[in-house]
């Protein structure tokens, strides 16, 4: 019997429940909008609408998926840099390739820049051949452009090539100016980017802004190897030398492959 009392509580409590939860369903918006307890249900809702509004809950989630996005975007421009590059790679090696109907008394090696002193950038730059390719000491250094450099010195599997941007003044490099008239002939002196100084040992008369600046024959190399061209004027800060600025043809802050010329 006692047992049976207790489903009869149990019942009862139930029906009470659900009946004072069907009235409260029933009439709640008349609850709501009546007075005094609208006032006090907005006022005890107002931290329940900011979560809603917010999900402040999920704002964990929101940081984590944002991060996840942010790790992709910079894969993604990675990998967008990392094509562009290798295309214009690719560009400049087919370039390189289409010399071989170009100083033909040349032997001519093909090599890649494999390092770079950032210390000394324009100076010099290390190159995957050496002695066992045949290359030798002296060697003149072209891209498709034009002249760079000259191989300064050698290893069996590696060369250093000395930039035609090195500031070292005690190895001028000899130079020519070729003009509608004449031929001037000068040396290199200098490098502030982005231009080449090259002082005059002649007068500087008919020399044009875009006229070119070519290797001049004298010494070990041979005479008419674009360089760069012309593109101002000026007096040194004695007023007595001309001074030439010539932008080089080739950009000397991106120099992947090179072409090696020996005799």
């Amino acid at each position: 019997m006692k047992k049976l009392h207790w489903y009869y509580k149990f019942l009862i409590l139930f029906l009470i429940f659900f009946s004072m939860f069907f009235f409260l369903t029933k009439n709640m918006s008349k609850i709501v909008n009546s007075s005094p307890y609208k006032n006090f249900i907005n006022y005890i809702s107002v931290p329940f609408d900011f979560i809603n509004k917010y999900n402040i809950f999920n704002y964990k989630n929101v940081l984590e998926e944002n991060e996840e996005l942010s790790k992709k975007m910079i894969i993604i421009e990675n990998d967008k840099k990392e094509k562009e590059n290798l295309e214009e790679e690719v560009k400049e090696l087919k370039e390189l390739l289409e010399l071989k109907k170009l100083y033909t008394e040349y032997n001519k090696i093909y090599a890649k820049t494999i390092s770079r002193n950032k210390m000394y950038w324009y100076s010099t730059i290390t190159i995957d051949k050496g002695s066992n390719d045949k290359i030798t000491k002296d060697s003149l250094v072209v891209t498709s452009k034009g002249l760079i450099g000259t191989i300064q010195n050698v290893t069996k599997d590696y060369s250093t090539v000395k930039l035609i941007t090195n500031s070292d003044t005690n190895n001028k490099l000899s130079v020519g100016i070729k003009t509608e008239q004449s031929f001037k002939h000068g040396t290199i002196v200098g490098y502030t980017y982005p231009y080449l100084k090259v002082e005059l040992t002649t007068d500087k008369e008919g020399i044009d802004k875009n006229d070119k600046l070519v290797t001049s024959g004298l010494g070990s190399l041979p005479k008419n190897i674009e360089i760069g061209t012309v593109e101002k004027i000026e007096k040194d800060s004695y007023g007595v030398s001309n001074i030439l600025y010539v932008k080089p043809l080739e950009d000397m802050n991106n120099i992947n492959y090179v072409l090696v010329l020996t005799k």
